[in-house]
């Protein structure tokens, strides 16, 4: 429910949350709020306050811009270092959240209980053809299963055949002619009944599992450090998903998981990279992870079909992988400028507008939390309502100032405003439908007077920043870092 609030209450402000994660306005920003509202209106647009909204080109002006409250740095001269790895970790992120109810596929490492029974009575049905009913207990087959160069135990293609598909504690029964040579000529070319029992999965690379884990600091000697009297913890989890081959994860934390069981728990030591970002303080350090595997999936296999089903809009693996290396070239852009671009001010007028729409945007859904507004910002962005609205304003101008950098090319026509608005009376119609069970006109009516109550400038700023968005990756200088590690999903491309 969190992510559908913070969804609702970005598109209700038409900001973008990119640049609230990247940092928030400076603490001295206070006495930057224009109290005179100059440059706001005419002043600001350098339009005439006669003017019909209509360009020669067809794109349409607004009196309304923020542009000129802001410097932005020159972005196209500066070139962006682009890791391929980001780019891989993302597609390994995709791939988890699709991941399915585990089966056994071909390959697997498993344990499995099998009972043989040889056949003991029969009968003819109407068609002339044998049905075996009856089986005889008592007769186990020692030949089954012969270990190979590693050490692992192959068995028979007939019986790998028909544990394809079975899932871990479920029995699966045949009648099988089993006539290769991993059998006792006793029972070769019989018919004979056979129960599977998958018991676990033993993990190996490419597998999809959850864990549960806590993360201890260690001294020197691999010993659990004390603080007051108590084991310190770093993080603690459960049911975490893992790729094991995908580097979601730290590589020392996937390798240890490598040979582990169902419901096994084990203890892993792991070395954090030097440069590990998410959380600085981990960086190098030497640690030991408590974990308990707990269930395991079966992940998708990575080509057009895939992304054909779990896509709009995309045919190929190669179409996917263009749009997120676009996104990934965007927000290197962006995060760039939000750290180089300066708020000269604040206009009054637009800072008390954000303050009432976030009160009456966010209220219905703070109720269901039982918080107030300024706990819930906190709560989610470490920030207080000052900050927050401050970081949003401070996004809006820099895209208004992106708008004139670009030129027309970043200026909504009114057929794009047309159709942004009829997007989003669908959108809405559909939500209201699903979420408050009306019929489709009664939802239709609701949606078109909440999208007229949004207003025509958060129309033209949705089409503003989506043309922005799709202009900004081919505008700039990029230096691709070519990745290094093998992914274990690369192989099904």
């Amino acid at each position: 429910m969190k992510k559908i609030f913070l969804l609702m209450l970005v598109l209700m402000l038409g900001l973008c949350l990119l640049f609230v994660s990247c940092g928030k306005a400076s603490e001295d920003d206070e006495d930057k709020i224009d109290s005179d509202e100059k440059g706001d209106k005419d002043e600001a647009d350098g339009t005439d306050s006669d003017d019909d909204g209509k360009t020669e080109d067809n794109t349409v002006k607004y009196d309304y811009d923020m542009s000129t409250y802001i410097s932005i740095p020159d972005y196209k001269s500066h070139t962006f270092d682009i890791n391929e790895d980001e780019i891989k970790i993302a597609i390994s992120a995709y791939l988890i959240n699709y991941a399915s109810e585990y089966s056994v596929n071909r390959g697997d490492k498993i344990q499995v209980d099998m009972k043989f029974y040889m056949p003991v009575d029969s009968v003819v049905d109407a068609k002339g053809e044998e049905i075996i009913e009856l089986r005889q207990e008592g007769i186990w087959l020692q030949s089954v299963a012969t270990p190979n160069a590693n050490g692992d135990y192959q068995i028979s293609s007939q019986l790998e055949n028909a544990l394809l598909n079975a899932k871990i504690g479920i029995t699966v029964s045949k009648l099988l002619t089993l006539d290769d040579k991993f059998f006792d000529e006793n029972y070769r070319n019989k018919k004979l009944f056979v129960d599977m029992t998958v018991k676990n999965k033993i993990c190996e690379k490419g597998d999809v599992l959850t864990a549960s884990y806590t993360g201890y600091f260690v001294d020197e000697n691999g010993e659990i450090v004390k603080e007051n009297g108590k084991d310190k913890t770093f993080d603690t989890s459960v049911n975490s998903p893992f790729f094991i081959g995908s580097h979601l994860a730290i590589d020392d934390f996937e390798k240890g998981l490598v040979g582990m069981t169902l419901g096994e728990e084990k203890d892993i030591y792991a070395t954090f990279p030097n440069d590990y970002e998410a959380m600085p303080s981990l960086a190098g350090k030497r640690v030991l992870f408590k974990v308990k595997i707990k269930s395991y999936y079966t992940p998708p296999s990575y080509n057009d079909e895939f992304v054909k089903n779990y896509f709009n809009g995309f045919e190929t693996v190669d179409e996917f992988e263009e749009s997120l290396m676009k996104e990934y070239i965007r927000e290197k852009v962006y995060d760039f400028i939000d750290k180089n671009a300066q708020a000269l001010k604040y206009p009054r007028k637009e800072y008390e507008m954000a303050n009432e729409q976030l009160e009456e945007v966010a209220k219905p859904f703070i109720e269901q939390y039982g918080m107030t507004v300024d706990e819930y910002i906190e709560s989610n962005y470490s920030m207080t309502r000052d900050e927050y609205i401050k970081a949003n304003m401070k996004t809006e101008m820099i895209f208004y100032a992106l708008r004139h950098m670009i030129g027309t090319d970043a200026v909504p026509t009114e057929t794009e405003i047309a159709i942004e608005r009829q997007k989003l009376i669908d959108q809405y119609t559909r939500d209201y439908m699903m979420d408050e069970d009306l019929a489709q006109s009664q939802a239709k009516k609701k949606a078109s007077e909440y999208v007229e109550a949004l207003g025509e400038n958060y129309i033209y700023e949705n089409v503003m920043y989506s043309k922005i968005d799709e202009i900004i990756p081919n505008q700039v200088k990029t230096n691709l870092i070519p990745s290094e590690k093998e992914y274990v999903w690369e192989i099904n491309k």
